[in-house]
């Protein structure tokens, strides 16, 4: 039976029909900034379109989530504070059963049934893109914890830098290493850009300010990533997320900061880094795929 999925994203929403097959159909995308209203629509229209009545629906959600009280609150939404999402959602498919994981939490499932992690037994899968998202496999299960955040590392600290995220700590990942975070670095360092599309283009082309900022932000989300390898002894790490499809002038820096960051630590074995495979259908297909895990 197919899955009727969501993920909630920073900057994008996105909605689904997903397959046992994980085959993704009749796909939407909104902006975040529609809210509501442009999910509940999305949601009717794909459902209105489907063939078959969906009685199940998977939600990835921007964290931080309360899956206590069906909630999600996500920091670069701000709109949305204990917005409540699951029962909203069970107005309008009164009969579906839902669950509700973090997006990141939906990426690492997806990647390790069938993407990049496949064959690992414990795995971070992370999201780098607007903001920063972890989730966690443990002995091959997704890690949830009391609410759902489990693996929401993004706003653990690494250092005393503010970078300004929207979060209120000074020091977090996110504030460092983002999309978002690396722009604002290179624009309060005199680069003239817009987003990280032009970050990454800079720096391809040479320049100084913009190379140094993706530096700044791969070292310190390097020092996480290390962090919860040793915290959960697990040493096979997927990347996801909007900032990876720039490809070497990001990937190359942060193999090196994780390379540097681990040296002196005597590893049971190096920390695999991996490009997820599953791309922007990583987090549907993951929303749908814990569904079924309950």
């Amino acid at each position: 039976m197919p899955t009727l999925a969501i993920d909630i994203g920073a900057t994008k929403i996105a909605v689904a029909v997903v397959s046992p097959t994980q085959e993704v159909t009749l796909r939407r995308e909104i902006p975040s900034s529609e809210l509501w209203n442009g999910l509940s629509t999305a949601l009717l229209d794909v459902a209105r379109e489907s063939d078959v009545e969906l009685k199940k629906i998977g939600i990835g959600s921007a964290g931080p989530i309360n899956t206590a009280q069906g909630t999600i609150s996500p920091v670069n939404i701000p709109s949305w504070r204990d917005f409540p999402l699951i029962s909203l959602i069970q107005d309008l498919f009164p009969h579906a059963r839902i669950k509700m994981v973090g997006d990141a939490v939906a990426l690492a499932v997806a990647e390790h049934a069938i993407g990049a992690g496949l064959g690992s037994r414990n795995m971070l899968g992370m999201v780098v893109s607007t903001g920063i998202g972890g989730g966690i496999i443990v002995n091959g299960a997704p890690l949830e914890g009391d609410f759902g955040n489990a693996g929401y590392f993004g706003h653990t600290v690494v250092g005393d830098y503010d970078g300004g995220c929207n979060c209120g700590r000074i020091g977090c990942v996110e504030g460092y290493a983002s999309g978002v975070s690396m722009v604002r670095y290179a624009r309060n360092s005199g680069w003239h850009g817009e987003d990280f599309v032009a970050l990454a283009e800079s720096a391809r082309s040479g320049d100084a300010i913009a190379i140094k900022a993706i530096n700044f932000g791969t070292e310190h989300l390097s020092k996480a990533v290390i962090n919860i390898s040793q915290i959960f002894d697990l040493h096979t790490v997927v990347v996801g997320g909007g900032v990876i499809e720039s490809g070497d002038i990001y990937w190359q820096p942060l193999k090196k900061a994780l390379a540097t960051q681990s040296t002196s630590l005597n590893l049971a074995q190096p920390i695999k880094l991996l490009p997820a495979q599953l791309q922007r259908d990583a987090g549907l297909i993951g929303a749908a795929m814990v569904v079924g895990l309950e």
